[in-house]
């Protein structure tokens, strides 16, 4: 069997370094100490006048000529109180995913970006063990500390020619020294353990049920008593140190203690505050005991004032119940330095595997580092394995071309390599036939095969009816029983004046790229951030409704709920109920608001011209026809198509009034620009003129909200088939949980502005179409472009008649009528 590696433990403390080598003991819960080393510095590394790295470098180097670390693991401690210490319940997860779910809460709680720390965790809850069951309730504890203090103290042992292994928090280091040496028996249920480990110029406070770990750092060591020294009896630091060790030898005892007597209150008070904290925290746990630790502890009266003022039993570190070793126990200096070994105990522990804590802060560059290096020796002696390899097989080889180098060979090769290049030839000459045959099949199919989504269209029309909001289920109306219920569903109703389908090749960079900020807020929070993939259908839902804004006595009186407001019921009411997981997953997603206009004083009188429809709705610009695929005839066969003879029929339909179905045009009654112009101006006629001042002021007014959404259809295929409508819930309800009081609603002005902004961009490109309709038109005419001009003669046709004005196209199972 094997022999365990020894390990070194070193503490770079305020007044000395501090170092144990460790080794297995005879049975698995004892240890082996073979040596050790107490280094004091000529002065307290926090005194003005002293020099930190060189009084550390000249400790280490001392350390190397007394000791030998080769072949010995090395651990060191690290300060806590930069440190960050966190214990987390995760929810019932699979084991895998653990490693996943601590990433994320790392990012939660570690208050600095994950690159500039070094962090570690372990299981410690829950089943902690490799059981066989695929899910656990684990806790975690979390350790961290910023990448830069690691390599700070690292530095000093690297230039010293010393390379650290493991790299420990001491308070984690003081828990390992605890659970392994003091609590072996284990403990109590809610039964704690406070550990002081007094230092020079602070204290590690840990209190540990053997589990769980709560750490403070109070500032206060043993510095503190003796610069009170220094202030009240006029002495030097040194003087003074040497009257706080031996303050029971003094002439006057009584002056030492009171002079320190302040610092004596302070450190209780400190001391008191932590236990309190932590009982306030974990109110079913009891302290048992207090462990002093660190040389500052030796202080006289100390260990019976804490006593008397914490109520607690405080114990001073005296043994180690788990180590053996007589050439360590033995050594008066260790002995008489024994209280300050703790730490260094906990992380030789560590580094042997005995610890119950077991995170690694130890940068992983470093360890990238060492782990190449070690494996250089062996990728070398690959490489000149695989170098003399393939020398053999070049000289096998040469010896059998020697062999076979003759001019007979020479010959047969020559016609091999001729008769090789004519099937070469042969193959290109076939693939070439075989490539303009399948050009020819391939037109051929987009003439005589049918459109794949025209069945689906009349079943998303339905789908789409289904989930528009039902104002009288969803509020109890009945207006039959209560006639007064008939005015709140005129409040709920809402009205679609026209659904305008577009294709697009390429959903992302063609419409979610350009879709208005403002609006994205709409969309569901899986969507929003997520765009739309590949191609497929835009849907344009153009509609009106009459909500009402309340008012705030009925606010206050809560006595009309169903009225929420223009832009809120859409929010709140409508938009939510197409976000629907059942229609999610008949392919729709990204539904959200698109464009809004609210006329608080609406009358029929403003959009009579208009044939009741709002006017510079932003509508898509139709794409080409989608190429088609093999196997299908066009995947936008079921919408209108393009080319000239849309451009014809679109002129047609924008003479004839309406909206022009599944086109690209301007709300009803735009017959060219004459045409627009003059709806403009008459919808203002109709507003501002024919009805004298006593009508004006009998005139009922509705307010009036115009709107437009806008949604992805992606029809699923057996090839891409949607998900179920529990997972597509499940996702939603994650989303919309981790987006809760991110997003904010954008403000009303931000809404008007975009929809302006949208209405005057629509106008235009209505304008260059129109002109280009206008000059294929001339174009097909021969250059009549006189008669295109009148927005009141018919476009002629193609063949050279004139038709009547288009009227809306019916419905037919190849080409389903435009909804109105």
């Amino acid at each position: 069997m094997a022999k365990i590696q020894a390990v070194w433990a070193l503490d770079i403390g305020q007044a000395a370094l501090k170092a144990l080598k460790l080794v297995p003991g005879e049975t698995p819960d004892t240890v082996l100490a073979e040596a050790f080393d107490f280094i004091e510095y000529p002065k307290i590394l926090s005194q003005p006048d002293a020099d930190p790295e060189a009084l550390v470098r000249e400790a280490l180097a001392t350390f190397m000529d007394r000791n030998e670390l080769k072949g010995c693991k090395v651990a060191i401690g690290v300060p806590g109180q930069a440190g960050l210490v966190k214990f987390i319940k995760l929810p019932p997860v699979e084991k895998k995913r653990i490693p996943d779910i601590v990433k994320f809460e790392a990012r939660q709680q570690i208050p600095f970006a994950l690159e500039e720390v070094v962090w570690d965790y372990q299981q410690i809850g829950g089943d902690a063990g490799d059981g066989d069951d695929d899910f656990t309730m684990a806790e975690v504890g979390l350790f961290a500390m910023k990448r830069d203090q690691i390599n700070r103290a690292i530095l000093p042992l690297r230039v010293a020619g010393i390379e650290v292994d493991v790299v420990q928090m001491n308070p984690i280091a003081l828990y390992n020294f605890i659970v392994f040496d003091q609590l072996k028996k284990g403990m109590e249920k809610n039964e704690a353990v406070v550990l002081l480990d007094m230092g020079a110029d602070k204290t590690d406070l840990v209190i540990t049920d053997g589990v769980r770990i709560w750490q403070r750092n109070v500032p206060i060591g043993g510095n503190h008593f003796t610069r009170a020294l220094t202030k009240e009896l006029k002495q030097t630091f040194a003087k003074a140190e040497h009257l706080k060790r031996n303050a029971t030898k003094a002439p006057d005892p009584r002056q030492i203690f009171q002079a320190m007597r302040g610092v004596f209150n302070d450190y209780s008070s400190e001391i008191t505050r932590s236990i309190g904290f932590y009982s306030s925290v974990n109110r079913a746990a009891k302290i048992t005991k207090i462990v002093g630790m660190g040389n500052g502890f030796k202080l006289p009266g100390l260990q019976k004032f804490l006593q008397q003022n914490l109520s607690n039993e405080v114990e001073r570190l005296d043994s180690f119940a788990q180590m053996t070793g007589d050439e360590v126990k033995n050594a008066p200096q260790f002995q008489e330095n024994l209280a300050s070994f703790p730490g260094v105990y906990g992380l030789a522990l560590q580094g042997l595997g005995k610890a119950a804590m077991r995170t690694n802060l130890l940068p992983p560059e470093i360890e990238q580092v060492r782990m190449i290096r070690r494996k250089k020796p062996w990728v070398l002696a690959a490489a000149a394995l695989l170098i003399g390899g393939f020398a053999a097989l070049f000289l096998g080889d040469y010896k059998a071309l020697a062999k076979v180098n003759q001019p007979a060979f020479t010959t047969a090769v020559d016609a091999a390599k001729s008769a090789s290049a004519k099937g070469a030839k042969f193959k290109a000459d076939y693939d070439a036939a075989k490539g303009v045959f399948e050009a020819k099949l391939g037109e051929g199919k987009l003439l005589t095969s049918g459109a794949s989504n025209r069945a689906a269209w009349p079943q998303f029309l339905k789908m789409f009816s289904l989930y528009l909001p039902d104002p009288v289920a969803r509020f109890n109306l009945n207006p039959q029983e209560k006639p007064t219920d008939q005015a709140i569903i005129d409040d709920l109703r809402v009205h679609i004046d026209a659904i305008k389908p577009v294709w697009r090749n390429d959903l992302n960079a063609e419409w979610f790229a350009e879709f208005p900020e403002e609006f994205k807020y709409f969309m569901h929070p899986l969507d929003r951030d997520t765009p739309p993939e590949g191609k497929g259908w835009v849907i344009q839902v153009i509609g009106h409704h009459y909500n009402p804004t309340p008012t705030n006595a009925e606010l206050k009186a809560k006595s009309a709920p169903w009225k929420l407001g223009p832009r809120n019921y859409l929010q709140n009411i409508v938009i939510p109920t197409l976000q629907a997981a059942s229609f999610r997953a008949f392919g729709v997603n990204h539904v959200a608001l698109a464009w809004i206009k609210i006329d608080p004083t609406w009358t029929t009188e403003k959009t009579a011209g208009g044939n009741g429809l709002a006017a510079g709705v932003p509508i898509l610009a139709r794409a080409s026809p989608p190429v088609a695929e093999a196997g299908e005839g066009g995947e936008g066969g079921g919408m209108p198509g393009g080319g000239m003879r849309e451009m014809m029929g679109m002129m047609g339909r924008q003479q004839g009034g309406g909206m022009p179905g599944g086109g690209m045009g301007m709300p009803g009654g735009m017959g060219g620009r004459e045409g627009m112009m003059g709806m403009m101006m008459g919808r203002q006629g109709g507003m501002m003129g024919g009805m004298g001042t006593a009508a004006t002021k009998n005139l009922t007014t509705r307010p009036r909200t115009d709107f437009m959404i806008q949604m992805v259809w992606q029809p699923p295929t057996p090839e891409a088939p949607s998900k179920s409508i529990a997972e597509i819930q499940a996702a939603m309800t994650e989303a919309a949980t981790k987006n809760k009081g991110v997003s904010r609603p954008p403000s009303d002005e931000a809404l008007a502005a975009s929809s302006s902004k949208a209405t005057n961009k629509a106008i235009e490109d209505f304008k260059k179409t129109l002109q280009k309709v206008e000059a294929a038109v001339a174009k097909a005419e021969g250059g009549d472009a006189a008669a295109v001009a009148d927005p009141g003669a018919a476009p002629a046709a193609v063949d050279g008649t004139t038709p009547a004005a288009t009227p809306a196209v019916p419905a037919t199972p190849e080409a389903p009528a435009t909804p109105k």
